[in-house]
């Protein structure tokens, strides 16, 4: 099923005008580090509910900070839509003060010490495509959101 398809059958099944519902783009979630389980399967079962992301890459890339309401269509590794979730909040967070009750909400970590040494791992790769320098102080986009179709 293509996206546009998608993105119809769920505004029929919502009840929604396209303007009304505002999409705002396509996710892919990538796999790094998650045992045994796929990310997307993690969004699906509403075990993910928070995706994070580096606050300088939005200014390097030129792109806006995503906004609590907008709506996604999330596509498999084959790129096909698999869902569609909503931003119920984001935030702006130093990289060192993002609490264990934010970070669980990945789905993937036991604990705070393995969750951070992981994005650690994230961020630095992601500060070194784009030519910046991640510190522990590094602003963190934290992205909240939540299943509304599948």
């Amino acid at each position: 099923m293509s996206i546009s398809e998608y993105w119809e059958q769920f505004l029929n099944a919502s009840g929604k005008s396209a303007d009304e519902a505002g999409f705002s783009g396509e996710l892919e979630f990538e796999d790094r580090g998650v045992k045994g389980c796929t990310q997307l399967s993690l969004v699906l079962s509403g075990k993910k509910t928070v995706s994070f992301s580096s606050f300088d890459a939005y200014g390097i890339n030129r792109e806006p900070l995503p906004v609590s309401g907008e709506l996604y269509i999330v596509k498999d590794s084959e790129g096909q839509p698999r869902a569609i979730i909503e931003l119920t909040d984001v935030n702006v967070v130093p990289f060192c003060d993002i609490p264990w009750e934010l970070a669980q909400r990945e789905g993937e970590d036991e604990n705070i010490a393995d969750w951070r040494e992981k994005q650690r791992e994230i961020m630095e790769d992601e500060a070194a495509l784009c030519g910046f320098t991640f510190t522990d102080s590094s602003k963190i986009v934290c992205e909240l959101f939540h299943v509304i179709y599948q």
